[in-house]
């Protein structure tokens, strides 16, 4: 069997469909990539679906290169692998496209466990026994490959090639063709297959070995293969968009661009060429001889780079080099010219020569000048490239730069007074390209496309956008010409613009309030929503729609990776521009026709990717809603409308549209407010009229006053997670939830509402019908309601928990109109309903689900959003589905009623064991689920007389309350169960639908399957394997190798595993049953045909997929679809038989500590294959994804233990080491245990007790072991304790040395260990293995030691349950992320500690990474002085560039950058620092403030104030009358950096709330946060500030400018002036993109857009703004040198 899952078998013939052919001149081979048509179709399809439910979004920057993940594009997941990742750009590689593709992290997530199992979608193949003659293709073989793209053929698979996934596949009719043209020839297969292994470096198999032909006979493949260590160029994507650098200018035609994203790694790079070279003389590596090869070349600036000989070598004088990275050609002495060292070949190249496109020389040389003013207009710029094509014989790209949209070829053109190519000249251009192959490009550098960002896009079916589509040439240009794109060339092809020209295309029209237009409107929806069309326009898109049918009637399904899209509307299979507007992560999406308004559900495969030469012409249909609508809902109005829109048609009077009003729907497009006029009628006053009459008849709703609560949803979209808790329930289709990240919010306004009630006395209750209250609850606390009815009784909705309950006059009270709070805080209970449960739900089941769902645990998964806010959800409990649960009791109840009489006769032998489930018994349904897998056979079957058990459902209060959130955090909730979470997992209705078919007609098919030999028909196979039969140790070998953390093996002893297959062999020849693949749910044994060798196997299925079963062959562990016809009954014979193979794990590497290196796999694989293994198994787990037991195990193979082999591929999660040499040794995960395990049969896993110590709580202690502040022990001065362990530590120490007791010790493991200081035992932890000792640590001390393996002993229970009596300290305040320590600060620590007693307060608890032990950071005081505050003068915070006050000095802003450690040493006598903080300024990005500059410094620093200062003067008014109360002269001692206070503002003498920057002398520097200027308090002249003044927002903030970035350019000295002037004393307009932390004052700071008296200041700001000049930045970094070297420029 074949244990490469996904790939074909050697010698099968598979049908193909080719996507693309690359041709690759240095090696003569032809790679193709192929879907392979072997029935996997609906595999992909439901991968595809699958995908669309990610683990975890992305929470910001994640991951790294080589991880998989997925990627959202156009609201559709992809899978993808990380290939890079520059700053906040990701790039990956569409690994089912065969694509690379640019993202943010906000697009990306981590995709379910199993996502990445089906193999790629488009495999990688190399054309067999096919090698090209020359070392290019000839035109006519270019023509011929590149039109291979879309056809289908018949391919033989000759080889796999592992691990690289490629395939050697002959399809003879191509290579025939080939061949027959004379440009290639046949090659033997065996020499082919090693042939293509030297040519991608790939490992040589067993065949290579007897490769030898003769010199003769291989002259062409020698010629071929005898420079395979070259530089290798990534391929570039015709048609894309790239940023460049210009390093090199030779002439028009002949420029050298570097990318600039890899500019980076190219001078780092450069930088260790330099340094190697010059610290090397004699590298012992062969001379480069031949033009052609790689080479160090020292240029004549005395620097090295990569070059390329560019003649041979001579024994003396001087040779032509290209440095490869600059593309700069020198001529260089001998001497100066090295081997390159291998390492600098892995980097490939980024510069590539270019010529600038559309340009043609006439026929002579180019001039000095003409080259002179192209080097000043491009040498050493930036710019934006657009490669437009590629010129094999040339080896060059075309490109067309810009700058700023400037385009410079035209600039040039015009400068120079050349002449652009004629259209022949350009078909030629275009007709020499071909598609280069980036995994063969050069030899090692297999499947590029996986490793390489952006910039090395992939050709789809040989398509770039310079193509205009077949049939459209002419009537393209009519439509183009009449709305022509600025950057359309006067040659006719089409737009080259800038890369927003795909979504500047598909903009919605904007139109400008007042103006007006002749339109159509082509689709209403309702009053608020219909759409217009501009008449002038209409032949364009007539023209449009006929070049859409005629170029989209026979093109191919193409991925869909862009944002705009063509989709075939069903109802009459015409072509439509459009834009995906709902995706249901199924093979139908919803779209709207972007040039008509239309919705419709399109199946995928009639969805494409849009060709750019469709997008000149705009959306043609705009988004409006009809002006002064009174009562849009009117069925009357709506029909009116219509008929007002179709008599106009019909009278062919034409409409006008008049723009009222612009803004945004509920989705965020524009949204036109208009009137629709004819020339003598307008819509809105005829509809007006017209309705006037139905709505006096109409019974007038009840209108909800203005001050109505706010509705929110939260956010919570289809693919998001929250948590919460089910708060009431009506009915199973509508109860009520809160979210758990809301509870903070509402716990403080449920503070607010009972403060409220308490202020107040209300005597007017007068409310009337929907008025928003206060109302009591039996709980006797207060919430926000509504009133929902007045007569006869008064009833109340408690808008936050969904319950309606009748009040009484005294429990209501009207809303204040003071509660701003309350009434801001959108409302916390939103409605929910279970998906695909019928409307007509039994009482007693509603009855049930309240009684057990409210209060409690879920996890919800939404399928949809229903009406009115509702959510369509599914509902679990852990694995649990509770709509299957309410379904099958629906059914129940049903068919209790309905067939009581063929219950009593099917009952009358055994009426105890099948009575039907009553209510009693059905309420302890619910939460048993998990016990099911743990059944026993006897367990699933009720009776002997062949009744099949029921999946009974169990669900008690108590089991759901035990595994709930703290309750606590809920008990100001409406009831007493209502005090639990829940999780809420947004997932897709597909998925659910899938699982849902699969479980239909059996009672949760996944978790209870029935056997069906004993059961009714409906019942499900609940059957299972018997487990592995493993010893300790088994001889064996590994049948199924993905990585060492899942792999299988197979018994060396074959005698079974034969009987087994021959047993399979008989039974698979039996008929099918229809009926059995009903039975079968997850875990379910079966045997199933393998359809590679056609044999039949013992199998289990893992999920079934549309028609067929994904299973996991146990004898092998190979996994693979098989269709549900190929499965069969199990005969009981081998059933009983054990599984001949058993899924393993290397122990030691725990995932959760670790990652593998990405060369493992490949390592492993060869390690282990066709090997014999020698196994130990340790332990055993059930694996989650496949039911089956998973062993830890330590494999040996030849003499060679693995695990120990694989240490060097465990890369341990890093941490910042703060400790001493000795400390950086003890880094280790638990792998290091591995190392240790001998023949015992179990390993030390015991660990000591915590050091008992509380927070806050204070410790007379002495230091016991001092390195540092930051890493120190404390013992206990109380040594009783002490004493008595270390006298049982003697005694136990005496007991004989256990030779196998070393063997089970690991990092973390407790011990006995010998002190050679004075040959005591004492306890101990190992910390890591050192050759024959271990490093250990003493854990009563805190010391450490290498002990030698003799001198360990294990620990008795009764000193391993004595906690430590010594703890890991570190000082409170100083974190090393923010700062370093004098280097004096280490003996000053030292003699302050040393032999005294301490007393210490421990304020929080960490686990230290190293040593595995718990480290506390504490507060010290000795001899009466706080350590803490006496260590501040060593501390020395990390330097921060300041643009503050000039009158700021620059040792001030030392002190401004300090930690919490400023807090600490101002509290002397005091427990408890001042860590409160002001709230945030109330604030939204995207939002509009109407302020007054309060304080203006520069323009990207100054203050503004909200122009309403109601708030402010309450602030101000409560500020006076706290700053009267007297000094508190404990207080000041709280303060540190960012507490907020009252301060004392001398100019006025008045107090305001402030916020402490530092500490000057008796002094502190201080921001007034509700102003923005800062001054010097004396330390008198501070108060506390009350919780009132806390709680209000400060009422200023902090801004600057936004689009002026500081390290990109600086301000003019006249700006400061200028811009104090402009703002000062005005209205301004205030705009929020984005919000950073100051550093300096710890305050948020926004970047913002004003506006002020009509006029944007950023605009007028930009003339004082000057750029870095960056030919002057380069030059001066040049000019330095070495210098720049030393400082790491």
């Amino acid at each position: 069997m074949c244990s490469i899952p996904g790939l074909p078998t050697p010698g099968s013939e598979v049908p193909v469909l080719i996507t693309r052919a690359n041709l690759n001149p240095d090696c003569g081979l032809v790679e193709l990539w192929v879907n392979m048509d072997d029935g996997r179709k609906h595999i992909y399809e439901q991968m595809r679906e699958d995908i669309q439910i990610p683990k975890r979004k992305f929470n910001g920057p994640e991951g790294k290169p080589g991880d998989l993940c997925l990627v959202c594009i156009s609201d559709t997941w992809h899978r993808a692998r990380i290939v890079l990742i520059e700053s906040e750009t990701y790039n990956v590689f569409l690994i089912d496209q065969g694509q690379p593709h640019n993202t943010t992290s906000e697009a990306l997530a981590w995709g379910q466990s199993d996502s990445s199992v089906v193999p790629p979608e488009t495999e990688s193949c190399i054309l067999a026994n096919v090698l090209s003659l020359e070392n290019k293709w000839s035109v006519a073989a270019t023509t011929f490959l590149v039109s291979l793209p879309g056809k289908k053929f018949k391919g033989l698979v000759q080889h796999v090639l592992m691990p690289d996934r490629i395939i050697l596949l002959d399809i003879p009719i191509v290579s025939k063709h080939i061949c027959k043209c004379g440009v290639a020839k046949k090659v033997p297969v065996d020499e082919f297959k090693c042939l293509v292994q030297k040519c991608l470096n790939l490992p040589k198999g067993e065949g290579y070995e007897s490769y030898c032909i003769t010199k003769e006979q291989n002259l062409n493949v020698d010629c071929q293969l005898e420079k395979h260590d070259q530089y290798f160029y990534p391929e570039l994507l015709t048609a894309s968009f790239e940023t460049i650098n210009v390093t090199e200018v030779n002439n028009p035609q002949k420029i050298f661009c570097t990318l600039l994203i890899f500019s980076k790694a190219v001078k780092i790079l450069s930088e260790q060429i330099n340094q190697h070279y010059e610290e090397s003389s004699d590298l012992g590596e062969a001379q480069p001889k031949t033009g052609g090869d790689p080479c160090a070349a020292r240029g004549l600036n005395g620097r090295w780079y990569r070059s390329l000989l560019k003649q041979d070598m001579t024994c003396d004088g001087a040779v032509e080099v290209l440095h490869v990275d600059e593309g700069k050609t020198e001529l260089v002495p001998v001497a100066d010219i090295k081997p390159l060292h291998g390492k600098f070949l892995r980097m490939p190249v980024f510069t590539y020569p270019c010529s600038l496109d559309g340009l043609k020389d006439n026929c002579t040389e180019w001039t000095t000048d003409q080259i002179d003013y192209l080097k000043s207009l491009l040498l050493h710029q930036t710019f934006v490239a657009r490669f437009e094509h590629y010129n094999i014989s040339q080896d060059v790209y075309y490109v067309t730069l810009y700058d700023n949209a400037e385009c410079i070829n035209s600039s040039f053109m015009e400068k120079a007074r050349l002449f652009p190519l004629t259209k022949t000249e350009q078909d030629l251009n275009v007709h020499d390209e071909s598609i280069p192959s980036p995994s063969l490009s050069s030899p090692g550098d297999s499947l590029l496309e996986e490793t390489l960002p952006n910039a090395k896009k992939i050709a789809v079916n040989n398509r770039t956008d310079d193509l205009v589509p077949s049939g459209a040439d002419d009537t393209h240009m009519k439509y183009g010409s009449e709305h022509p794109d600025p950057l359309v060339e006067s040659n006719g092809h089409l737009p080259t613009g800038y890369p927003s020209e795909v979504q500047n295309a598909c903009d919605d029209n904007v139109l400008t309030v007042g103006s007006s237009v002749n339109v159509n409107i082509s689709c209403i929806e309702s009053l608020q929503k219909f759409w217009c069309q501009e008449t002038e326009n209409a032949d364009s898109l007539r023209l449009l729609m006929q070049d859409l049918q005629n170029h989209y009637a026979s093109t191919h399904p193409q991925p869909l990776v862009e944002s705009a899209f063509v989709a075939r509307n069903p109802e009459n299979d015409m072509w439509y521009r459009a834009r995906i507007i709902a995706s249901h992560h199924s093979p139908v999406v919803d779209v709207r026709f972007i040039d008509y308004g239309q919705t419709q559900k399109v199946p995928l495969r009639d969805v494409q990717p849009i060709d750019p030469a469709f997008l000149q012409l705009n959306a043609q249909a705009f988004q409006c809603c009809l002006f002064n609508l009174k009562n849009p809902m009117n069925p009357t109005a709506v029909t009116e409308f219509q008929k007002f829109v179709d008599s106009s048609a019909l009278s062919n009077i034409g409409l006008k549209c008049i723009v009222k009003a612009v803004k945004s729907d509920e989705e965020g497009q524009l949204l036109n407010i208009v009137d629709i006029e004819t020339p003598s009628d307008s819509a809105s006053e005829l509809l007006a009229q017209t309705c006037s009459q139905d709505e006096a008849d109409m019974q007038i709703p009840p209108q909800i006053s203005p001050d109505a609560y706010t509705y929110s949803t939260h956010n919570i979209e289809v693919g998001g997670k929250e948590k919460g808790w089910v708060c009431s329930s009506e009915n199973v289709n509508h109860f009520y939830c809160q979210l758990d990240r809301n509870f903070p919010l509402f716990e403080k306004m449920t503070k607010n509402v009972q403060q409220l009630i308490g202020q107040q006395q209300f005597t007017d209750h007068s409310l009337g019908l929907n008025s928003t209250c206060f109302a009591r609850y039996s709980d006797n606390l207060w919430y926000r309601g509504q009133v929902v009815e007045v007569s006869p009784k008064l009833k109340v909705h408690f808008v936050d928990f969904g319950d309606t309950f009748v009040v009484n006059e005294s429990d209501i009270i009207p809303f204040p109109t003071e509660a701003t709070l309350a009434r801001s805080v959108p409302v916390q209970a939103f409605p929910l309903g279970l998906f695909d449960v019928p409307a007509d739900v039994p009482q007693e089941v509603n009855q049930w689900f309240a009684d057990e769902a409210i209060g409690h645990s879920f996890t919800i998964s939404v399928v949809a959003k229903g009406t009115k806010g509702k959510l369509i959800v599914e509902l679990y409990n852990g694995s649990l589905n509770v709509n299957v649960i309410v379904r099958e009791r629906i059914s129940q109840i049903k068919q209790q009623k309905m067939t009581c009489q063929q219950t009593d006769q099917q009952l009358s032998n055994s009426s105890k064991q099948a009575t039907v489930p009553n209510e009693d018994s059905l309420t302890q349904d619910l939460m048993n689920l998990s016990l099911i897998t743990k059944m026993t056979e006897q367990d699933k079957v009720s009776s002997s007389n062949g009744m099949c058990a029921r999946d009974e459902l169990k669900m008690s209060s108590q089991s759901i309350t035990n595994v709930s959130a703290p309750q606590i955090k809920h008990e100001k909730t409406l009831g007493e169960g209502r005090k639990t979470i829940l999780d809420v997992i947004i997932e897709d209705i597909e998925t659910v639908l899938t699982e849902t078919s699969i479980e239909s007609g059996h009672s949760d098919s996944e978790m209870s399957q029935l056997s069906l030999s004993s059961c009714p028909e409906g019942n499900v196979n609940i059957c299972m394997y018997k487990r592995p039969n493993v010893n300790k140790t088994e001889m064996v070998y590994a049948s199924c190798i993905v990585e060492p953390r899942f792999f299988w093996c197979q018994y060396a002893n074959t005698e079974e595993l034969n009987k087994v297959s021959k047993l399979a062999q008989e039974a698979g020849q039996a008929q099918q049953d229809n009926m059995f693949p009903k039975t079968l749910g997850p875990g379910s044994p079966c045997l199933a045909l393998f359809s590679s060798d056609s044999q039949w196997y013992r199998a289990q299925v893992i999920h079934r997929v549309d028609d067929a079963f994904h299973v996991v062959f146990i004898d092998y562990g190979n996994e693979s679809d098989v269709d549900i016809m190929n499965v069969r009954p199990l005969p009981q014979s081998l059933l009983e038989e054990a599984p001949q193979a058993f899924l393993c794990s290397l122990k030691g590497f725990d995932e959760s500590e670790g990652f593998w290196d990405d060369s493992v796999y490949d390592d492993f694989y060869n390690l282990l294959v066709d090997k014999p293994l020698r196994a130990t198994v340790f332990n055993m787990e059930d694996h989650s994804e496949i039911a089956v037991p998973e062993y830890a195990v330590q494999i040996e193979c030849e003499n060679v233990i693995v695990n120990d082999t694989m240490q060097k591929y465990w890369k341990p999660i890093c941490t910042e080491h703060v400790m001493t040499e000795n400390l950086l040794q003890g880094g280790q995960t638990e792998s290091n245990r591995a190392q240790l395990n001998g023949s015992t049969e179990y390993v030390n896993t015991c660990m000591y007790k915590c050091p008992n110590i509380s927070k806050n709580k204070k410790e007379e202690v002495y230091a016991s072991c001092i390195v540092e502040p930051c890493f120190f022990w404390c013992q206990y001065t109380n040594t009783e304790e002490l004493n008595k362990v270390s006298r049982l530590a003697q005694e136990a120490g005496q007991a004989e040395q256990d030779v196998h007791f070393p063997k089970t010790l690991g990092p973390g493991s407790p011990c006995l260990a010998l002190f050679s200081s004075d040959n005591q035992w004492y306890r101990a932890q190992v910390i890591h293995r050192v050759d024959d000792a271990f490093h250990v640590v003493f854990v009563d001390y805190g010391n450490e030691s290498d002990v030698d393996i003799q001198n360990v002993r294990p620990l008795p229970q009764s000193l391993l349950e004595e906690a430590p009596q010594a703890f890991l300290c570190s000082l409170k305040g100083f974190d090393e992320s923010e700062g370093s320590w004098d280097d004096s600060v280490f003996d000053d620590f030292y003699n302050l500690l040393v032999d005294k007693p301490l007393s210490v307060t421990v304020f929080n608890m960490e686990d230290h990474s190293e040593i595995a032990v718990s480290q506390y950071a504490v507060e010290i005081e000795c001899e009466g002085v706080v350590v803490n505050a006496a260590m501040q003068k060593y501390w020395k915070p990390f330097a921060e560039e300041s643009f503050l006050i000039e009158s700021l000095e620059p040792e001030t802003f030392l002190d401004d950058v300090q930690t919490d450690s400023n807090m600490a040493h101002l509290s002397i006598s005091k427990e408890k620092i001042n860590t409160c903080m002001y709230k945030n300024p109330n604030i939204s990005k995207n939002q509009t403030e109407m302020v007054y500059a309060s304080c203006i410094v520069e323009p990207n620093f100054f203050w503004c104030q909200y122009a309403n200062t109601e708030e402010l003067n309450k602030v101000s008014r409560l500020a006076q009358e706290v700053g009267q109360t007297e000094q508190d002269v404990m207080f000041p001692k709280t303060l540190g950096p960012a507490s907020p206070c009252l301060a004392l503002f001398s100019s006025d003498n008045q107090w305001y709330r402030a916020q402490v920057i530092h500490r000057v002398d008796d002094a502190f520097h201080v921001v007034f946060v509700d102003y923005g200027n800062e001054s010097d308090v004396d330390i008198k002249n501070v108060r506390p500030l009350p919780q009132s003044l806390l709680e209000k927002e400060p009422q200023a903030f902090l801004c600057s400018l936004k689009g002026f970035d500081e390290s990109k350019g600086s301000w003019d000295d006249g700006v400061y002036d200028d811009f104090h002037s402009l703002l000062v004393d005005k209205p301004l307009s205030v705009t929020v993109f984005n919000m950073e932390d100051h550093s300096e004052i710890a305050v948020p700071q926004y970047a913002v857009e004003i506006e002020c008296e009509g006029v944007v200041v950023n605009t007028l700001m930009e003339k004082y703004w000057k750029v870095l000049d960056t030919n002057h930045a380069l030059a001066d970094r040049v000019g330095s040198g070495d210098q720049d070297d030393e400082n790491g420029v």
